[in-house]
């Protein structure tokens, strides 16, 4: 408590500077390594016990901080982390906060030191990239510009906050048009960015496990979120690809051998050569939430990679270094296509291999649609109806599953799977009849999550289709539509339409749905918004008059508001209606000449004005107001 209380007594300018420091330094704490925190808790009991160090002392705490400067960037301090604009970034900072702890120890206030809060939060700009986060800048950015008026002012907290307000409100209109049309600083190659909540997503990790117990926890977290500026694809369409996988061993579904993989060159924007042909191309922007796996989700046939990201022979896409950090990206897809010309005859050779003894009556069944029919389209067709006659259920608590043999007991046994054991079972049954086949991991949206153009994906919504080689191209193929039913307990944790979802329940997903929207569109358009947005922007300004007349009118109206809000401020105040209706009085006085003057009483005024007058009638009401005052 003596430590608290000796705060009080440090000078004026100090305490300013103290505060601006507290302001700025708060989100920083998110980041901030734990030896650096031991330094900054080290410094912060040195200040709150008036501490003045000796040269040698200042020496120590600066040998001190760099020591918890390096263990704080320990194991990142490699050619890999220096590469990353965020790890200098960092090390900045902690500099800074070492030089600013020094100097405040000294006390004495320099250039420096003031501009030091203006540093902070500039360099915290580098590693946040929220909404919240934003609106905290804003609220910084105004308590710096009330410290600084309430020091320069030397008045009241009540008026310096008055002058903060009336020069925010003036200035909004203004920093809405630098924040458009300034020219923008690219920043698209550096890694940094703010950690959002800090939770994993889930995400698939390149495989697939076809037992009992491969569903994860269908939270309604989510995992990605995407805009489509010309309209939102039909729910049909809605696959977010990710990865794509060829070998059976157990259970365990893997991807084709790296040696194979290294065949291809993965690249960024797919050759049209590749594909027979490509309809509905369509761009939209995408934010992925971290997942810490290096696959990334683009609609289904992704023709065109964020930057970092490349799409290999089987058009999966994936990140360099892994989503470690919410990822913003724009991207391209084809809703109509036909590829597989170029399919290698090694690819063709890993989509084929079975071992029949994985699932013997699947593969009897198999044989028997293999003798019946000659053409890969007829068999294709034969195995659609089997899985149709056979009554699957969609159940995501499956029961009856023999651990040794998943594929015969889900499709003969048991009849009730999810999306893992429907692909699994076709896929295999596929590779009996002689047909290639491969499954693909990723997310399938519901259209019940998306709003005008928007969509939000949630872990929930991680799905497993397959795809079949017939006539020189892959055919996307979703088993899991083959159900003829599903069992109440997955249909009320998935939220669809059943009896148990009350209206408001309803109503409180829609506002949460518009919530997130909102919540997008804000990120998009001004946290995101970039030197490609700008050019847009720009570019609609000239092709369409309509719009050029909007935003001025919107422009407009945000100067109106400024006017109006600087007008509220700016207005006296009085507290009482006695009060206001003397202030009016004086202000009629002024008028008239007779303002009071210093030393003066309210009393001797009204003296003085009743002398000058000659109408006896409003003598005697300022009397009577002097009377009541």
């Amino acid at each position: 408590m003596r430590f608290l209380l000796n705060w009080h007594y440090i000078d004026r300018e100090f305490k300013l500077l103290d505060i601006a420091y507290i302001i700025t330094i708060i989100p920083l704490l998110l980041i901030i390594k734990l030896p650096m925190l031991i330094f900054l808790l080290v410094t912060i009991v040195l200040v709150l016990k008036d501490t003045t160090l000796s040269t040698k002392g200042l020496t120590t705490l600066g040998f001190f901080g760099l020591l918890m400067l390096f263990l704080s960037l320990f194991g990142e301090l490699n050619f890999a982390g220096l590469s990353r604009l965020k790890i200098f970034v960092e090390a900045i900072v902690y500099i800074l906060l070492i030089a600013i702890s020094l100097q405040r120890l000294t006390k004495h206030i320099n250039f420096y030191q003031i501009i030091s809060p203006m540093l902070i939060l500039a360099l915290s700009l580098f590693f946040f990239d929220s909404i919240v986060m934003m609106l905290y800048v804003i609220f910084e950015i105004f308590a710096l510009l009330w410290l600084i008026l309430l020091y320069r002012m030397d008045s009241s907290i009540k008026d310096s906050l008055k002058v903060a307000g009336i020069m925010f409100a003036l200035s909004l209109p203004w920093v809405v048009l630098l924040f458009l049309f300034f020219p923008r600083i690219s920043f698209s190659h550096a890694n940094y960015g703010f950690r959002d909540d800090g939770i994993v997503r889930v995400g698939y990790n390149g495989l697939m496990s076809a037992d009992d117990k491969s569903i994860g926890i269908l939270s309604n977290r989510i995992v990605l979120e995407a805009y489509f500026p010309k309209g939102l694809p039909p729910a049909s369409l809605l696959y977010f690809r990710g990865s794509v996988l060829y070998q059976k061993v157990g259970t365990l579904w893997k991807p084709m051998p790296i040696y194979f993989q290294r065949e291809f060159k993965p690249t960024r924007v797919v050759s049209m050569t590749r594909l027979d042909y490509a309809k509905d191309i369509i761009d939209y922007t995408v934010t992925l939430y971290p997942t810490h796996k290096r696959w990334i989700y683009l609609l289904d046939l992704p023709l065109k990679a964020p930057m970092n990201g490349y799409i290999d022979s089987d058009f999966s896409v994936t990140f360099k270094g892994g989503v470690r950090d919410k990822l913003h990206y724009e991207a391209t897809s084809t809703l109509k296509y036909k590829y597989g010309k170029e399919t290698k005859r090694f690819t063709l050779n890993q989509a084929t291999i079975y071992d029949k003894s994985m699932a013997p009556k699947t593969y009897q069944k198999a044989q028997e649609i293999l003798k019946e029919y000659n053409s890969p389209k007829e068999r294709l067709k034969a195995i659609e109806e089997f899985f149709k006659s056979q009554r699957l259920k969609y159940s995501l608590t499956p029961k009856g599953l023999q651990k040794g043999n998943i594929t015969d007991s889900f499709l003969f046994v048991a009849k009730e799977g999810y999306c893992v054991h429907f692909a699994d079972s076709f896929a295999l049954m596929c590779r009996y009849a002689k047909i290639p086949s491969r499954i693909v991991t990723g997310y399938r949206g519901d259209i019940s999550n998306s709003i005008k153009n928007y969509i939000a994906i949630k872990e929930r919504d991680a799905h497993a289709w397959v795809e079949v080689f017939i006539d020189k191209s892959w055919i996307r193929i979703d088993p899991s539509s083959f159900a003829s039913d599903i069992d109440r307990v997955t249909l009320s944790r998935i939220n669809s339409n059943s009896n148990t979802i009350t209206k408001d329940e309803v109503s409180t997903d829609r506002l949460n749905l518009y919530l997130l929207y909102i919540k997008y569109r804000i990120e998009e358009w001004i946290l995101h918004y970039d030197y490609l947005r700008q050019l847009q922007l720009i570019d609609s300004f000239r092709k369409s008059p309509k719009f050029t007349i909007i935003f001025i009118s919107i422009f407009l109206t945000l100067v109106l508001l400024s006017i109006i809000i600087y007008l509220y401020l700016k207005r006296d105040r009085c507290r009482g209606r006695g009060v206001c209706e003397l202030s009016n009085i004086l202000k009629e006085l002024k008028r008239e000449g007779f303002i009071l003057k210093e030393g003066e009483s309210i009393s001797s005024l009204f003296e003085r004005y009743v002398n000058s007058l000659d109408d006896e009638v409003k003598k005697q009401k300022i009397r009577e107001i002097d009377r009541l005052y």
